[in-house]
């Protein structure tokens, strides 16, 4: 094969590599950003790369991917054809109203057909510097770091899942930078290779490549040794307590979206807010009443409506409030920028000092925020009234669900209709023979006690396209947190015709002092919580605690004489963490508070000493460019000193000859595209007005291509190459 036809194959396969690693940049900015037309843009790369490998003339190559760019704008914007007045003019107006809008730097007013031009004006300068890289520094280290970094920082930072992006652009970065030694290598030599060659030289890399990831992917990995410092970062930034980190991991805290439920979470011992009360409570936010099947989501029925409070006003709410003489206070003080009012049960009236404050409670999920001159605001400290609701037992045994109001019934018995009946099946079964509504709520809560249930965080599966989230967790795992408690226990409550809805908000916190009657809580985003909330008829709405290890706030006066009565004692004011994880959480506290006190420290410490920071930051830059600059002085003699220290024999030959190139190279003295080693070292022999470079050369390529090393007198060829290292710094 002519050498011409050669080089082009070669080209085009380093391009065809490219075009993928490309591709991978392309992927994550198009699923995050919600763009479409990855196909033409993943056209436009190959046109260019085509244009590029086959040397088309700069003139005809620009023309060229000009009018695709034209097309592409006008195709996709205006849903005309380039070719007819309309769309020239669509084109023409949109060069003239983005070029005035640039110049005046209002970079929001761009429109999206200008932006989608200047990126892929930025695609076009990519591929002509990738193209530098690849046929005159003959190296892509730098596009690759790059584009692993980049891959790697959307991974982390969003929703992407770069897993498998990272591990194709490590392969195909592995290859690319086999082929381009190889080129290199020979280039330098002056070696010119012909197919079977280059296939021999390249099959075992290519195998060794393939075998080492194979063995790489199936090998057992062990956990990571360091903690998450992405938790830490988000919270010190404000941005913790809701998102989600890539493989399905989510970060503990209470947030907005609960659509896609499951997954494993990471710790967050960010502290939320302080409580002082007279009882440890469960700290209530807002419900949901949609199940989707893999979620929840908030119905309509009181879409944007919500009712207005004032400091002090009686808060109407869902919920029973207990007797007047019980009402006790509780102050809170919040530490996190969350924009809305905790809630303990029986909660009557929130107070604060400002009289222009109001409290908005959606209608809906009976969420309260606070306003203030008609937006919504973070309230840091504020005290609420509340009494505990207390339940007759007697009212309880005596519930039916006999003439249920319609309403509850559309709202609060809502299932989807892809629910498996099995689920049905297992609440039916689990409520046999028990005859009130409450014994019912019950035998389901305790169900998840008695079963084979286990509380866990880490080992939590994500239920598929076609699986349902309640009964995956039912069947199927029986491991996870409570949202896979508190989730089921309401559909299965649906399933039997008792009303129920889900509620989300934070556990009682640890306490920290106490007094007097009072005791101050620390609730951190570790304490977000989910649990059930189910209408007992003729009493009301009454909370449940399904989640193994925690334990129910509800409160029931006996008015008759039960066996019951022991088992149904349960206080909040006991352990609320899973018993399960209590000594897993004693053994790891210390590890997790040194981790987390290690992370706040340097992060306080660079944001009280930033200035020094950054000034060090700049000497140590300036100081790293001035090395570089004058690396011509001090490379060489370092090179002096390494070969001192270590024999100079045919495995040192190939490296410090190596050396000797590119020492020379940074004195100016560099060999041109194609020419030969000897050739070159005349020209450094003429230099000096020596002959050690041409004897070095010719030793070179006996002891590389001859096979006749032995013939070498390595002494001779050690006075050589440190004579003309000595004279280059000379």
């Amino acid at each position: 094969m002519k050498k011409n036809t050669f080089n082009l194959v070669e080209l085009g396969l380093y391009y065809v590599l490219i075009f993928f690693i490309l591709r991978e940049w392309l992927v994550p900015v198009m699923e995050l950003t919600g763009t479409g037309y990855l196909e033409l843009i993943l056209f436009f790369i190959a046109l260019a790369l085509a244009l590029s490998l086959f040397r088309v003339h700069f003139a005809i190559a620009f023309l060229i991917k000009f009018f695709y760019i034209s097309w592409f704008i006008v195709h996709v914007y205006s849903k005309q054809s380039v070719f007819t007045p309309a769309g020239i003019q669509f084109l023409l107006s949109e060069f003239q109203y983005n070029i005035g809008i640039t110049l005046r730097a209002d970079w929001v007013q761009v429109t999206d057909a200008f932006r989608t031009f200047l990126f892929l004006i930025l695609i076009w300068m990519l591929i002509y510097l990738i193209h530098h890289w690849i046929t005159v520094r003959m190296t892509i280290f730098y596009f690759l770091v790059l584009t692993v970094f980049f891959i790697g920082t959307l991974d982390t930072f969003t929703e992407y899942d770069g897993t498998y992006a990272i591990i194709k652009i490590i392969l195909l970065g592995l290859v690319m930078t086999a082929f381009l030694f190889l080129k290199r290598l020979f280039t330098q030599a002056g070696v010119e290779l012909n197919w079977m060659k280059y296939i021999k030289l390249v099959f075992p890399v290519i195998l060794l490549i393939g075998l080492t990831s194979i063995v790489a992917i199936y090998l057992p990995k062990s956990a990571p040794q360091w903690p998450d410092p992405v938790p830490f970062l988000k919270a010190a930034t404000g941005q913790g307590g809701e998102g989600e980190l890539s493989n399905g991991v989510g970060k503990v805290g209470y947030g907005d979206n609960d659509s896609r439920l499951g997954g494993a979470f990471v710790a967050d011992d960010t502290v939320v807010l302080l409580a002082e009360s007279e009882t440890k409570q469960y700290w209530r936010i807002e419900t949901k009443d949609v199940y989707t099947s893999k979620g929840w989501e908030n119905s309509t029925y009181y879409s944007g409506s919500s009712t207005v409070y004032g400091p002090g006003d009686l808060i109407q709410h869902s919920l029973p409030s207990g007797p007047e003489e019980d009402t006790k206070l509780a102050t809170i003080h919040m530490l996190y920028p969350y924009e809305f009012i905790v809630q303990p049960y029986g909660l009557k009236s929130i107070s604060q000092t400002s009289e222009a404050m109001q409290f908005f409670m959606n209608d809906n999920s009976e969420k309260i925020v606070p306003v203030m001159n008609n937006n919504t605001i973070q309230l840091n400290n504020y005290s609420l009234e509340y009494s505990k609701p207390v339940y007759l037992y007697s009212d309880l045994k005596s519930s039916n669900l006999e003439n249920l109001d319609p309403y509850l019934v559309d709202r609060y018995l809502q299932l989807p209709e892809t629910l498996p009946n099995r689920v049905v099946e297992l609440a039916q079964d689990v409520v046999a023979g028990k005859e009130s509504v409450y014994d019912q709520a019950r035998a389901i809560e305790m169900y998840f006690r008695q079963n084979g249930f286990r509380y866990d965080t880490d080992d939590v599966a994500i239920p598929s396209e076609e699986q349902d989230y309640a009964d995956q967790f039912l069947f199927e795992t029986k491991v996870g947190y409570c949202d896979n408690f508190s989730t089921s226990m309401v559909v299965m409550l649906r399933s039997v015709g008792i009303p129920a809805r889900w509620v989300k908000g934070f556990a009682g916190g640890e306490l920290i002092r106490t007094n007097g009657d009072m005791k101050n809580f620390e609730v951190t985003n570790n304490d977000a919580h989910s649990w059930v909330e189910a209408f007992i008829p003729n009493v009301g709405w009454i909370n449940f605690e399904p989640t193994i290890g925690f334990n129910n706030s509800r409160s029931i006066d006996y008015d008759f004489e039960t066996d019951d009565e022991r088992e149904e004692e349960l206080s909040v004011d006991e352990e609320t963490e899973p018993d399960e994880v209590v000594k897993e959480q004693e053994e790891t506290k210390k590890q997790n508070t040194s981790q987390n006190n290690l992370f706040t420290a340097i992060f306080n410490s660079i944001k009280q000493h930033k200035w020094i920071y950054i000034i060090s930051l700049l000497i140590l830059v300036g100081g790293a460019a001035i090395v570089y600059v004058k690396r011509k002085s001090w490379l060489p003699k370092v090179y002096l000193k390494m070969s001192k220290r270590k024999q100079y024999g045919e495995p040192s030959f190939e490296l410090m000859y190596m050396q000797l190139l590119k020492v020379l190279e940074m004195k100016g003295l560099k060999r041109k595209e194609g020419q030969t080693l000897i050739t070159f070292a005349k020209e450094v022999d003429a230099y000096y007005e020596t002959n050690h470079m041409s004897k070095i050369t010719v030793a070179y390529e006996q002891y590389l291509y001859g096979g006749r090393s032995t013939k070498i007198d390595m002494n001779q060829m050690k006075e050589s190459w440190e004579y003309l290292i000595n004279r280059t710094t000379s």
